[in-house]
């Protein structure tokens, strides 16, 4: 390695950790040497995963492999997983080998808490997930099997701490679809258990009229659905709540809360207790000035308490926004100029519903906000489906950074 060279450690190979590393390499240019550590191979289009359930897509389709397009850009790729972050030396180690950094950006996501509820998770428990290829596949199989059948219970939700609920609404209403087309709709019953205040909260309050539009359209659906639920297990036929209640199922898919990823908790100062970094609005730690980090990773406190925990979404946009940030600031440090403002961010959403879709987008993402767009319509839904094909596109060339709505 060239000593006069900056070195730059990306953690995570998603919207957060490539992009991250594009904007390095555009900022940066041949002044840094930049290397990507991820446990996985491809980045994967998550927001599409729940289509990959329904077996409407090919879960390949929705996948890059990032070695290649890292590698043009002169940016390493190494496939292994961080075991240890050491802030001292400035060291990042894998189970292998050893990367010295002059400043390290952590987009590596977060572990899923199954363990926080007895009984959750698609291996060692009873209810299905939609955060990874796999977890798409073992749901989407067990799925198909009770749509097959000539009547069924269903039950969609998130546990207590969860910030990714909107997949849970997308798939509650997308079989809702897959059951009206079938004309079989009027023999299952759909339930939707959220730790949210009310429907359409979102973790963020709602986004302005999203609360009202989503109570009509389960209304419209004839989907039950439980808010402030607090799920206490899962067992084989039911999901239990705190209140004692019951909701018995055929096939149950709940999204757990997250928890920051192991390596992170290991360093002491760097996260909450929920293992999630704190950070200035430079996107840099509150502890350690050369550790920046973007998207789950990062700590964002809730508007407002709720009576059951709901934790702030961090989605794939304002992911990549928080990365984009983050890598310019870091460029700022080594190169001088100013730094910007990585979490008063706009964001925008699709939320497929199967034969309609809705577009939630807001500025900042948290209130209070300069500007709301809530709609729906069809169009939405290709909109979305336009989105996920140009952003692969993004992930193979490094194309601009499409923002619709803004």
């Amino acid at each position: 390695m060239n000593a006069t060279r900056k070195q730059i450690v990306v953690i995570g190979g998603s919207f957060g950790g490539i992009n991250a590393a594009y904007e390095l390499r555009r900022q940066l240019g041949q002044m840094a040497e930049i290397t990507v550590i991820s446990k996985e191979r491809d980045f994967t289009f998550l927001p599409s995963l729940p289509w990959a359930i329904l077996g409407w897509r090919d879960p390949a389709s929705l996948q890059v492999g990032i070695e290649k397009p890292l590698k043009r850009r002169g940016i390493r790729f190494v496939h292994a997983e961080v075991e240890q972050l050491d802030p001292g030396k400035c060291e990042v180690a894998t189970r292998t080998e050893t990367f010295p950094y002059d400043a390290v950006l952590i987009a590596s996501g977060a572990d899923l808490d199954y363990d926080a509820v007895p009984g959750l998770g698609p291996k060692s428990g009873y209810a299905h997930s939609t955060f990874s290829v796999d977890e798409a596949v073992r749901a989407r199989d067990a799925l198909s099997g009770v749509l097959a059948r000539e009547s069924g219970r269903i039950v969609i939700g998130a546990a207590a701490c969860a910030s990714c609920i909107g997949p849970a609404y997308e798939l509650v209403m997308m079989i809702d679809t897959a059951l009206k087309r079938m004309k079989k709709r009027h023999r299952f019953s759909l339930t939707f258990l959220t730790p949210e205040p009310y429907l359409g909260h979102f973790g963020v309050d709602g986004i302005g009229a999203s609360p009202r539009m989503v109570q009509d359209e389960f209304a419209v659906r004839s989907i039950e659905s439980v808010v402030n639920a607090q799920i206490r297990e899962a067992q084989s036929d039911r999901i239990v709540l705190h209140d004692g209640s019951e909701h018995l199922f055929d096939f149950s898919l709940v999204i757990p809360a997250f928890r920051g990823s192991a390596f992170v908790r290991s360093v002491s100062g760097l996260a909450n207790p929920k293992g999630f970094i704190t950070i200035s609005p430079q996107m840099v730690s509150e502890k350690f000035p050369n550790i920046y980090a973007a998207g789950v990773a990062v700590a964002i406190p809730p508007p407002r308490q709720t009576p059951v925990p709901v934790a702030v979404p961090k989605t794939g946009h304002m992911t990549e926004l928080m990365a984009r940030a983050a890598a310019r600031n870091i460029a700022a440090e080594f190169r001088g100029g100013i730094k910007v403002d990585g979490l008063s961010i706009p964001s925008t959403c699709i939320a497929d519903a199967g034969d309609t879709a809705f577009y939630l987008a807001a500025d900042p993402f948290l209130p209070p906000r300069n500007r709301v767009i809530t709609k729906k319509g069809k169009w939405a839904r290709y909109l979305k489906l336009a989105f996920e094909r140009y952003y692969l596109a993004q992930i193979r060339y490094d194309l601009p950074h499409l923002d619709f709505g803004w």
